[in-house]
């Protein structure tokens, strides 16, 4: 079957058929299973849609991948108004399809304010684009650019990459915390701990993001993922993200199912 993917901007575009009820009818033929990246930033999306302009940007969200969507089918995205305090907002959605709970998120958003700025971690010393020819990453995604930033990507340390939305997503803040969503489930930092097979079966389990500072996804963004653990069929990995400028825009974490696949007979 041919793939056809559709406008970046066109996947994240939810409509409201009833209050805190969203739909995404559009869908990306990926012979794979739905891309559980899409579907959490499909989600951040229905609960920021819920909350004031003032706080439209989440600071953290945390979800599990409950079981495989099916790509060719709409998802519909319900949203629970957990609290809505003088600064913070908290929202459940519920991710289903055909009746089925897909994906179960708590995303908090926050109104923004003043006071200290200071970080722990920053942008490793490495050629940025357009300083040096850097190694295009062919990923299954719709309008977004990767390049391999280290030519380290398998049995290292720390997976790095370079990566932007390839279009115009103007200034929404929500929409550019949805963008970074969208990538961060895109690579694992797993086969940093143990050389790359692909006689695993890999999937997401649970992942969180912390939002710590505004993201502008259609300039470029360095993303380091790095392994924690491998045990008892489960991968644990976390991740930083920057921008060109060195500040740290989000910090990640993932579970991952890390299977052997049984020999075929």
């Amino acid at each position: 079957m041919e793939i056809k993917k559709p406008a970046l901007l066109d996947l994240l575009a939810l409509e409201e058929p009833a209050r805190d009820v969203f739909r995404a009818s559009t869908v990306f033929a990926d012979p794979m299973n739905l891309y559980g990246g899409q579907v959490a930033a499909q989600a951040l999306r229905a609960a920021g849609m819920t909350v004031d302009k003032d706080r439209a940007a989440p600071h953290s969200m945390h979800c599990y991948f409950l079981r495989a969507g099916d790509p060719l089918k709409p998802v519909d995205y319900f949203v629970h108004r957990d609290r809505d305090g003088r600064s913070y907002s908290a929202r459940t959605v519920s991710a289903m399809q055909e009746g089925r709970e897909i994906l179960i998120m708590s995303a908090s958003f926050h109104v923004t304010e003043s006071g200290p700025d200071a970080q722990g971690s920053t942008l490793p010393v490495l050629p940025k684009p357009g300083e040096a020819e850097l190694k295009v990453i062919d990923a299954r995604t719709c309008d977004i650019d990767f390049l391999e930033a280290s030519g380290k990507s398998e049995g290292d340390m720390i997976r790095q990459v370079w990566t932007k939305a390839a279009v115009d997503l103007g200034d929404d803040p929500l929409l550019h915390a949805c963008i970074v969503t969208y990538i961060s489930d895109m690579f694992t930092g797993l086969f940093t701990l143990v050389p790359r097979r692909n006689d695993v079966a890999l999937s997401s389990l649970d992942h969180a993001i912390w939002f710590l500072r505004p993201a502008k996804a259609d300039d470029w963004m360095f993303m380091q993922l790095q392994g924690e653990s491998l045990n008892d069929g489960r991968g644990l990995y976390s991740g930083e993200m920057f921008d060109s400028d060195g500040a740290m825009i989000a910090k990640l974490m993932q579970e991952s199912l890390f299977r052997p696949r049984a020999p075929k007979r």
